[in-house]
């Protein structure tokens, strides 16, 4: 199984922190950046577990208020619309296919 969170991003190429994220699946909605932030778990993933979907782009709801209000406040709301439109793709090719997509094009992610 991959283990990819359910937000549109992939934590392995996540270099706004400097080192690698475990990421919500690992930690339960609790990534270490969150020490920073001063959140106690990530509203999307706690909503993703409530629904039982995988990721939000499997979301009948999605996307959803929680979804767009989680994105990095310094680079903008670009931020989040660009994980939705990764997660269309993601629901469109499968996890398997998405992860090497995202790998050959070098996507790379932040908060």
């Amino acid at each position: 199984m991959i283990k990819i969170p359910p937000c549109g991003t992939y934590c392995k190429n996540c270099l706004a922190y400097k080192k690698p994220c475990a990421g919500c699946i690992e930690t339960k909605g609790r990534p270490y950046y969150f020490k920073e932030t001063g959140e106690k778990v990530c509203t999307v993933w706690q909503c993703a577990k409530k629904r039982s979907v995988e990721h939000c782009g499997l979301c009948i709801e999605f996307p959803c208020e929680t979804f767009l209000n989680k994105y990095d406040r310094k680079r903008g709301i670009i931020t989040v619309l660009r994980r939705a439109g990764l997660l269309a793709l993601r629901k469109k090719i499968g996890d398997k296919a998405w992860v090497k997509w995202i790998k050959e094009k070098k996507i790379e992610f932040g908060p």
